[in-house]
């Protein structure tokens, strides 16, 4: 192998590579990462007496589109808080907390809501993710 095919090959892998890594930003960013069981996660925040922060969203909601950036800097910013991410098309958990529209952030604490907001607004959305009361 001489040394122009090995430079135009390491080429091609790192322009893969960072293709690659700019496409899993992108995803990070603009998805919602649901919680693989969200009933036993709640059951277990629930007997620990930890705060417990709940999401709720559906796949194809154009309001939950518009703020997933936002939920996702939330939670990356409130690491010390326990978050529950769920769509609604996946789980009938919204029955159960009495969901009417999506995207609602609830703020448990030992199992019991705290505060709650549903809606769109950027600041509202960052206040409930860092503990402060609503209703």
């Amino acid at each position: 192998m001489n040394i122009k095919q090995f430079t135009k090959e390491i080429t091609v892998l790192m322009l893969a590579l960072i293709v690659a890594g700019g496409s899993y930003l992108l995803w990070d960013r603009h998805t919602y990462h649901d919680t693989v069981n969200p009933k036993a996660a709640l059951t277990k925040a629930s007997k620990t007496k930890a705060a417990t922060t709940l999401i709720f969203h559906k796949t194809g909601c154009a309001d939950c589109r518009a703020v997933v950036t936002d939920v996702n800097r939330g939670i990356r910013n409130n690491a010390n808080t326990d978050y529950v991410v769920v769509d609604t098309k996946d789980s009938d958990l919204y029955k159960r907390y009495n969901v009417v529209s999506v995207p609602t952030i609830i703020k448990l604490h030992s199992g019991h809501e705290v505060s709650r907001y549903s809606g769109t607004n950027k600041a509202e959305i960052a206040n409930i993710l860092a503990g402060e009361a609503m209703r």
